[in-house]
């Protein structure tokens, strides 16, 4: 809780390595914006430094790359006598200064962090973070059975990390305050401009870097199912895959021939019309429909104040179409077929447009459920919009919006993708909304 008497306000905190640098930061900095992506692109962070007296440029920036070029050495040079454990909450593991929840917070870790303990008591793990003695409750880590030499080695392939927390204070008047965790991204460039002289440090959730997004594979997999291959790719790459969609299409054999882990999964996904999501270590994949079948949070009235600046467009990508027909004909000759209609299809329409997909399906249930999702995908950026907004730590990708007042594009909405700025000017978010497909 924040003082009533307060002025309203929003405040960063940035961490590097697991440091809290937001002190020595703040000085310097003109913004921060955080980018948050409901489906197939990386979260990203993007923060923006004022360097009038070249600190940064001439001696804070050599040190920056040096600490990124070495990351992991320090962890091997101090390995004896302890014990790899990886922590195991998907919401991450916060590091405080003492063996209890009353000490002071450190930062925190997230899933899937390959951590060396010293020792366990009293359920308490100690361990060293950024150059300090440290404790993790031990309910939420479990032992990865490496040596401590073993797990620097795997340490040394991470990059430059950076976390980033935006605190919204006071903001109504009430004393109440909203904090959205943005989580931890890894170093991509750093760029310099001017004059006047600026730095932007651009960091990815995924970066291009990463081992899942470059290493190019060629593998068969037989008998699995899409979680199965979800997770053997997550836990290969050192991340944790969360697997949130009712259905789980099941593969007698599909191969992956000389691509990356994620644009392999990222393709299965889109077959099977489930989205794939990348942040903070984790690899989230969910049934689009189940988001947008959830209440509205909020509404957007035309002329209200909820918004100060609005874009709305009606667009076709692709062809729109009307009907989807999924049809496989199996070895006896039988064939199995369903098709599904978009909500106001009218029978007589001229322009109708049908999409003929052939798939692999069991039975006519299965057919109709792809045909559904095949629909959702070819029409989903039929009717978007955008709007920049007060800053609300509550709009995130995925949350549904319905707009009123705005004629055609009145109705129900779903955030693509919201992009969080704190600056000199304020607090502001910008939402990308695609029209929900109600009715498939």
């Amino acid at each position: 809780m924040s003082d009533k008497n307060m002025a309203r306000r929003a405040l960063v905190q940035i961490s590097a390595q697991g440091a809290d640098i937001t002190k020595d930061i703040r000085p310097y900095l003109d913004s921060l914006t955080y980018i948050d992506n409901e489906e197939d692109e990386s979260d990203d962070l993007q923060i923006k430094l004022h360097d009038r007296e070249g600190i940064w440029l001439t001696k804070w920036i050599p040190a920056m790359v040096d600490a990124a070029a070495s990351v992991g050495a320090g962890e091997a040079a101090g390995g004896g006598g302890t014990t790899s454990y990886k922590v195991t909450p998907k919401i991450g593991l916060n590091v405080r200064s003492g063996p209890g929840t009353s000490y002071s917070r450190y930062g925190a870790l997230v899933c899937g962090t390959v951590i060396q303990v010293k020792s366990i008591e009293n359920g308490w793990a100690s361990i060293d973070y950024n150059g300090k003695s440290a404790y993790v409750s031990a309910s939420y880590i479990t032992q990865t059975g490496e040596s401590s030499e073993a797990a620097p080695a795997a340490a040394g392939k991470t990059g430059f990390k950076l976390q980033a927390v935006i605190i919204r204070q006071n903001w109504n008047g009430d004393g109440s305050d909203k904090v959205l965790d943005c989580g931890q991204f890894e170093l991509d460039t750093v760029a310099a401009s001017g004059p006047p002289s600026s730095l932007t440090f651009k960091a990815a959730a995924l970066p291009f870097s990463s081992q899942i997004r470059q290493t190019k594979k060629s593998k068969a997999w037989e008998a699995y199912n899409l979680s199965g291959i979800a997770n053997e790719m997550a836990a290969g790459n050192g991340m944790t895959c969360m697997f949130l969609s009712v259905s789980d299409p099941y593969y007698e054999r599909v191969e992956q021939r000389n691509e990356s882990d994620i644009s392999f999964l990222s393709v299965l996904c889109h077959g099977a019309g489930i989205s794939l999501k990348v942040t903070n270590n984790l690899l989230i994949l969910f049934d689009q429909a189940d988001y947008e079948s959830k209440p509205a949070a909020f509404t957007i009235r035309k002329g209200g104040n909820s918004y100060t600046k609005y874009s709305l467009n009606i667009g076709t990508a692709e062809a729109q179409y009307s009907s989807c027909r999924v049809s496989y004909v199996q070895p006896s000759g039988a064939c199995i077929a369903a098709v599904a209609k978009v909500e106001d299809y009218k029978e007589d329409a001229k322009n109708n447009q049908q999409l003929e997909i052939t798939a692999k399906v069991s039975s006519v249930g299965e057919a109709k459920t792809l045909a559904e999702k095949y629909l959702r995908l070819h029409n989903k950026y039929a009717k978007t919009a955008t709007f920049t907004m007060p800053g609300n730590p509550d709009i995130v990708a995925g949350v549904t919006m319905t707009l009123e007042g705005w004629g055609a594009w009145d109705g129900k909405y779903i955030v693509k993708q919201a992009k969080h700025t704190v600056s000199g000017s304020g607090y502001t978010v910008q939402v990308t909304l695609r029209r929900v497909l109600e009715g498939y």
